[in-house]
Order: structure tokens, then sequence, then C-alpha cells
């Protein structure tokens, strides 16, 4: 929304020079209170949208038997409504939705809806000729659902890398043209928490993959655009597709700062589409040779980097640090004081010297489950500290690098020396040619004394002499393959133009990378699409830490986001019902539009235990990362008892 804008210097006597008389103010003094009226009633709307109630759309599992999506699960009975021409799933949402408490919070700042979760590839079944086609039963369940839950519904339009054990996602899968590629070849299918991950392309649409899903969007689109006014006005939202990013090898394990660095995509369409994005960007060769320094003489002779080979070009090399930049990061843990999940004040700080001068400050309280799995004596997973480093100015040579710990005694900070680290900077056209300079320092370190008992803490990264070979090539590289993840989720977001989904908020479902636990973001190349891009709102999903950081907060600021939705919400820590209130009003107060969160009610084995399959599950049976005491406190905070 602006307001209208006028410049005095625009009517015709102004611009002359000539006086204006009181006939001709009056045009100027109309338009003028036209504005203040306009400027009011925008401040008011800003006033009033940051008042609007926060909808929460838990995502409840165990719908798709009822969906007729997988078969029926024994340890989850499912009510006769499920079944016939008329089934769907609306009596199992209402009743968990009921469990919960009131649609709205006695105060008005939190309604209550559902995300229904609509996983594409399952919605097609093998036909009689051998091929694949639409469910159509399964269609019709999706649109009795919504017709049957008077609520408001997130359409959750999922298909992303994590397999849902459809039946056409190996035949998929044998397709190389819909796998993502490294310089080696197609990424292979992989696992995570023990259930296939499929390495989909992104670089294209061209490709089976992508058909499909667009095949189905439609067809669950054109059903509900058959409903009743009255119901689509219930759909409150759609998310696209979920997390869309690059991938690389072992994705489980293969995100951190450490691991061989072999991304996606280097497909055919992926290196041309490189040379036309530099093309674009550059206009000439000449220009971009002398903008990064190469001898390039055409830009069909431009390939992508990827080699971590020594005597490769210095354009074509590639590692984790071939951008510039290098993480600086590990754990620590001042028993001496409070746990900071007890009181996030008591969170020590990191300081980061480099050759003597101070050039980073940072909390050590980000969520490290890695360490609270290895050493539950420290009693907290709230730990670990992450400085990134630019190094593109520093002179060829090696370099000192020290950690330090602030400990506050007795009025004074005291600062316990972690370590010290080198690193080599290499000249960025000599890449092989060992630098013989010491660094200087510039100033001497403060003075620090050596850890006792009571500090506990590590330091991940760098690897100690660890080379730095900056490519100019490498950040241009990184920004490509961030748009490859902007473009393809756009597709999909004009697939629903011209329907009568057209004018809902459609929304990313995007990872948030856990920096601070020591993820490499570049090798996701998500961050480009967290900022805003075509008419798609930002969705982002949040664990552990970054659920109410103040440097998600400030990414939000930075990236000037009018408004944005959580699509995945897990604290991974227990809060209480004051706890959870405050986060939950963090993000009503910053512009959060919808909050979801995993509610998938556990099936029983013959005993009748729950069985967890969802370890994020907010659910009173789910005692994994304090799943049971959220739920129980937001069962407060919706019946308004947030103190208990």
């Amino acid at each position: 929304m602006s307001a209208p804008q006028t410049r005095p210097d625009s009517h015709p006597a102004a611009v002359a020079g000539e006086d204006v008389d009181t006939a001709g103010r009056l045009p100027i003094l109309g338009l003028a209170a036209l504005l203040l009226a306009a400027l009011i009633a925008l401040s008011a709307w800003l006033w009033q949208s940051g008042r609007q109630p926060l909808l929460l759309v838990p995502a409840i599992g165990g719908l798709n038997a009822c969906l007729d999506l997988v078969p029926p699960h024994a340890g989850l009975p499912q009510p006769s409504s499920c079944d016939g021409p008329q089934g769907s799933a609306a009596e199992v949402i209402e009743q968990y939705l009921q469990q919960l408490g009131p649609r709205q919070s006695p105060d008005g700042h939190f309604q209550v809806g559902y995300t229904l979760v609509l996983p594409l590839l399952d919605f097609f079944q093998s036909d009689s000729r051998g091929g694949w086609a639409i469910d159509q039963t399964a269609v019709q369940r999706v649109t009795h659902t919504v017709a049957g839950v008077d609520r408001p519904v997130v359409l959750y339009f999922f298909s992303t890398h994590f397999g849902v054990q459809a039946p056409i996602e190996p035949a998929l899968a044998a397709d190389p043209r819909n796998l993502a590629e490294t310089p080696e070849g197609p990424l292979p299918v992989d696992r995570y928490m023990g259930q296939p991950l499929y390495p989909w392309s992104i670089a294209r649409t061209d490709n089976a993959i992508t058909a499909r899903r667009e095949q189905a969007l439609r067809a669950i689109v054109d059903a509900l655009c058959q409903q009743p006014p009255a119901v689509r006005r219930r759909i409150a939202g759609v998310n696209l597709l979920g997390e869309v990013h690059q991938l690389y090898p072992h994705f489980e394990t293969g995100m951190g700062d450490g691991a061989s660095y072999v991304v996606t995509d280097y497909s055919a369409a992926s290196r041309t589409g490189f040379r036309v994005f530099l093309r674009r960007r550059f206009g000439t060769v000449a220009a971009l040779d002398a903008a990064l320094g190469v001898p390039f003489t055409a830009f069909k002779q431009i390939e992508p980097p990827a080699n971590e080979t020594p005597g490769a070009p210095f354009w074509q090399r590639l590692d984790a640090h071939s951008a510039g930049q290098f993480a600086v990061s590990g754990w620590a843990r001042d028993l001496t004081r409070p746990a900071p999940d007890a009181d996030p004040a008591a969170a020590p700080w990191v300081r980061v010297y480099m050759d003597g001068q101070e050039v980073e400050r940072v909390s050590a309280h980000y969520v490290r489950q890695d360490v609270s799995a290895a050493r539950p004596d420290l009693g907290t997973a709230l730990v670990g500290w992450n400085a990134g480093l630019d190094y593109r100015d520093l002179a060829p040579g090696l370099h000192r690098i020290d950690v330090a710990l602030e400990q506050p005694q007795a009025g004074a900070t005291h600062l316990i020396h972690l370590g010290t680290r080198r690193v080599t900077v290499f000249d960025p056209r000599h890449p092989d040619a060992q630098p013989q300079v010491v660094a200087p320092m510039r100033q001497p370190l403060p003075s620090m004394a050596q850890p006792g008992g009571t500090v506990q803490f590590w330091i991940d990264a760098p690897a100690d002499d660890l080379a730095l070979r900056y490519n100019p090539l490498a950040p241009l590289w990184n920004t490509f393959r961030g748009q490859q993840v902007v473009d393809y989720l756009e597709n999909f977001s004009d697939a629903l133009n011209g329907t009568c989904l057209a004018a809902v908020p459609r929304r990313t479902q995007q990872i948030y990378p856990a920096t601070g636990a020591g993820w490499d973001e570049t090798r996701f190349a998500s961050a480009l699409s967290r900022r805003p891009f075509g008419n798609v709102q930002l969705g982002v999903n949040l664990y552990g830490e970054a659920t109410d950081a103040p440097a998600f907060f400030d990414e939000l600021a930075r990236n000037r986001q009018p408004g944005y939705s959580v699509t995945e919400f897990h604290p991974l820590r227990a809060l209480t019902a004051p706890q959870l209130r405050a986060v939950l009003e963090a993000h009503r107060a910053h512009g959060a539009h919808t909050l979801s969160f995993f509610f998938h009610p556990a099936p029983r084995d013959a005993q009748g235990h729950p069985v967890i399959r969802n370890p994020f599950s907010i659910d009173p049976d789910n005692p994994e990362h304090g799943s049971d005491m959220i739920y129980h406190s937001l069962v407060s905070v919706l019946a308004g008892r947030p103190e208990k």
C-alpha cells in the first residue's frame, strides 16, 4: 500500500517561476490533505496488522490413510467417516484440534487452524497401461476434508527430496534427468533418518519430476476450485513444495564446514545457465575479465568452478572457502554460570582475534544437539558459537587466529584462551605457490588465562593450517545456484496464477541453516530464496535457538520482509507456558501470519505403548526434545493460563 506522491514544483506556474494564487493553492492543499489522510490510514493499517491474531496451523500427521494415500495403519484406527464416496479426514482433524483447546485464545492473540499436508507424488497410482494416473479418490477426499473442517487451512503442496514411499518415486529416480548432478554425475539416492532421500533436480523444469509435481498440484487445485466460495475462503495460505535448495553427497552428515565440498548442480542445463547468468551480469567477456582478473575470450569457454585438484587454474578451484569467507566455530560451556536455557543472559561470549586484533565477538548460545548427545552432563544444548570471517583483503601469508571466552568475575571480565589456529592465505592467481610470509601481529593479545575444569569447550573450525584460496568466480557461482532455487519455486508459484487460489498468499517453506551449529550455508544456496521475490512470501522452518533468535529477526529486517510465516517450528527444548507465549508473541510482533508445527499422533504397539515416528512432533506422548512439555504449554497458552 502506498500513498499518492506529489512534488511542489510540478505545478506549471511553479515550474515557470510565477506566483501561485489562492485558487492555484487549493488543489495542492487538497492533495496534501489526501496525502495526510492516506498516511494516517496507512499507519492505522500497519498498527492493526501488527495486532492481528497469529494463526497456529499444526500439520497433523496420520491422515494419509484417511486420504486414501497409503494403506490404513493398525495402530491408528480411523473412523468410518474416512471411507465411502464422501470420505474425508475432517472428523480426525477436528478431534485433534479440539484437544488443543479453543479456536481462539481468550485474549484474541492466537487462532487455531491446521496445515493439510498434500504429498504430491503420493497422488499417483499405476494404471492398467503401465503408466501413472492421478488417484481421483484421494483428490476428492482432500476437497471433502477442506469442506468438512470449518477452520482456516494452509495447503502444503509437499514434494521435496524427502521420500514419501510413493510407488512413483523409484521410477522417477531411474531417469538421470530428474536428479541433481555433481561434477562426477548424478547424485545417488541417499538416506535421511532411515528414509529414502531423492536428489531431485531443481536446475530444470523440462523433466518428469517437475511435470508430475505440476500434474498433481493442478488436479488438487482444480478440484478445490469447484467448491463453493465459502469453502475456498477457508484457504489461508499455500506452501510451495517445502525445503527447496541445492544438494550434496551424504546429506544427513555432510552439511558441515569440514566435509568434502561437492555441491550441485553441474548438469548441462546448469553449465549453460551459468554462462547466460554471467553474460547478463557483465555484458561482455572483456568486462568480466577486467572485474575478476580471468583470461577468457568467450563466454562459451567458462565452466563453473568445481576442481579441488592442485594445478588447476585459479578460476576453476572450488572448496568450502573459495568464495572468500571461512568459519571460526565451536562450542563452549562455562560451568560457573547458569545454563543459557535457564537464563539466556548467562550465555558466555566468545572473542575471535586475527593477528592479535579482535575481529568478532559472538554469543555461545546456539543449539548443538550433537554436543548434548555426547555430553549430557553439560545440561544444555545451547552452547554453540560461530563467527564468519572474510579473508579477501588479507595479504598472502600465514595468519594467526586466537579464540577466547569471556568470564565475568568480581565486576571485571577475564579472558580464557581456548586455542590458536593458523590459516594460510594464498595469492588467488598462484593458488599452489606456498606463501613464505608470516603476517605480523597487529597488536599484542590481551592477557588470557588457561581454561580450568569449569570451562568445557571445543573449536570445530577452522582446521589448523587451513589453506585459503580465493576464486572470484566462486561467489558468482554460488549466487547463480541460489537463483536456481528461486526460479524453481517461481515456476510452481506461476502454476497458481489464473486459478481460484491466485489471490491466496503463497509461501516458501524454506530451510534456515543452523550456521551456529556449524552448517555451511553455501551447500544449500537457500539464502536468496529467503529474500522477497515475485509474489511469494517467506515461509521458513525454525528449529532450536533459531525459533526466537535475534539473528533471525535481524535477517527479516535486513531483507525488508513485509510479513512471513513459520512453516515448521520446534524449539528443541522444553518450554514453560510463559516461555512459549513469549516466543509466539515475538513472532506475532514481527509480522508472522501463521505458525505451524508437527502434530503427529503416535500409533500404538501391541501393548498399547506409543511408537514415536516423528521426533519433532509436538505431542503429549513424545518426550523427545521436550515435545510433551511444549504441547502442554501450548494448551495452557490457548486456554489463557500461560502462568502454568
